[in-house]
């Protein structure tokens, strides 16, 4: 059996930054990623996301900045000697060689003695579940097949950390989702570190154990999938990581004053004037006024989204999301409930 894991090393990006001449696609990002973590860079198009892998990779030189890996400074290494592998978006499988062959590539390229090589190959074959199409060319494998043939080739050479580039924006909406959940328990069987790009929020939500959220060559935020869900620092997190309704709003005493009225809050605002965040499935419904936080509204419209619904309300187009609820229809006047704590106040 392979020894995939790395428990004492860790990954250190500091200070990296890079700029294409007059244009800064990194501003000086600093991350600390645990070994063994599943950790995304989550963003827009054009955030710098990919920069910043491809300079991890070996495969980008940064302007300045140096990234560390188990204490060492790699920022000098070529790609090739880096402990580090990329699975790009698009396989980069060759197509004049079988699924073995691809897989044990890497390994003849190093000089791995053929007995260890088959051993390996054999181990990545069974660990993807791939036995029974070693001996197909890459034309004749589905996504989801050749996407595994590009972990296994990847994974064999026992990297410290694995790179993920994309590596399931080829793939249908039903295939992603199942590759998802293998990726996840692969990454937790093996213990090996892995940084996954991409631009799909559901998908980070999914796989990962922390999320750096970035935008314009910063990182907005990092935390955990819940911690930067619930508790967006910015109008930009709240609205990039899942739907969010945004409620302009003045520090008022013990709460905040909006369009709808004054509600109570959960923490005071630094600002005198600001933006709150709510979730829509964390506003509730009720056929009564609430104690707090209530807002006498008429639904305008519901959509039927098959395991839940989703209605906008008037005063104000918010949008609720809630168990489908056959009684409710448009034009009918309910309280929604806006609870404190789910109330959360952005820096901007």
């Amino acid at each position: 059996m392979i020894s995939l894991a790395h428990k004492a090393e860790g990954l250190e990006v500091e200070g990296v930054e890079k700029r294409f001449g007059d244009v800064t696609a990194l501003g000086g990002i600093s991350l600390s990623i645990q070994a063994g973590e599943f950790f995304t860079l989550l963003g827009p198009s054009g955030c710098g996301k990919t920069t910043l892998l491809r300079i991890i990779a070996g495969l980008e030189l940064a302007s300045s900045g140096r990234v560390m890996l188990a204490g060492k400074d790699i920022s000098g290494l070529p790609a090739n000697q880096r402990p580090v592998n990329t699975v790009f978006q698009s396989y980069a499988l060759f197509p004049h060689l079988t699924v073995y062959e691809n897989i044990a590539f890497g390994l003849r390229s190093r000089r791995i003695a053929q007995t260890e090589v088959e051993r390996r190959v054999g181990y990545g074959l069974g660990m993807l579940q791939l036995e029974q199409f070693s001996h197909r060319f890459p034309h004749q494998l589905s996504g989801g097949q050749k996407q595994r043939v590009a972990l296994a080739r990847a994974l064999v050479n026992e990297p410290q950390v694995l790179l993920l580039d994309e590596p399931m924006s080829a793939l249908d909406a039903k295939l992603r989702a199942e590759v998802q959940i293998q990726l996840r328990r692969l990454q937790q069987q093996l213990g090996t570190t892995f940084i996954l790009v991409t631009h799909d929020q559901d998908e980070a939500m999914a796989v990962s154990d922390r999320i750096a959220l970035m935008r314009q060559g910063q990182v907005e935020q990092a935390g955990t999938p819940s911690e930067v869900y619930e508790r967006p620092k910015t109008r930009f997190a709240a609205e990039f990581l899942g739907a969010a309704n945004l409620i302009p709003a003045k520090r008022a005493a013990g709460g905040a004053e909006t369009r709808y009225g004054t509600f109570q809050l959960a923490e005071v605002p630094s600002w005198t004037a600001g933006h709150l965040a709510i979730r829509p499935e964390r506003i509730g419904i009720s056929a009564h006024e609430p104690a707090q936080n209530g807002l006498r509204s008429k639904v305008r419209e519901v959509v039927y989204r098959g395991s839940y619904q989703e209605a906008w309300l008037d005063p104000g187009d918010l949008r609720i999301r809630f168990a489908p609820h056959p009684q409710l229809q448009a034009g009918q006047e309910i309280w929604a409930v806006l609870p404190k704590e789910a109330l959360v106040v952005l820096s901007d």
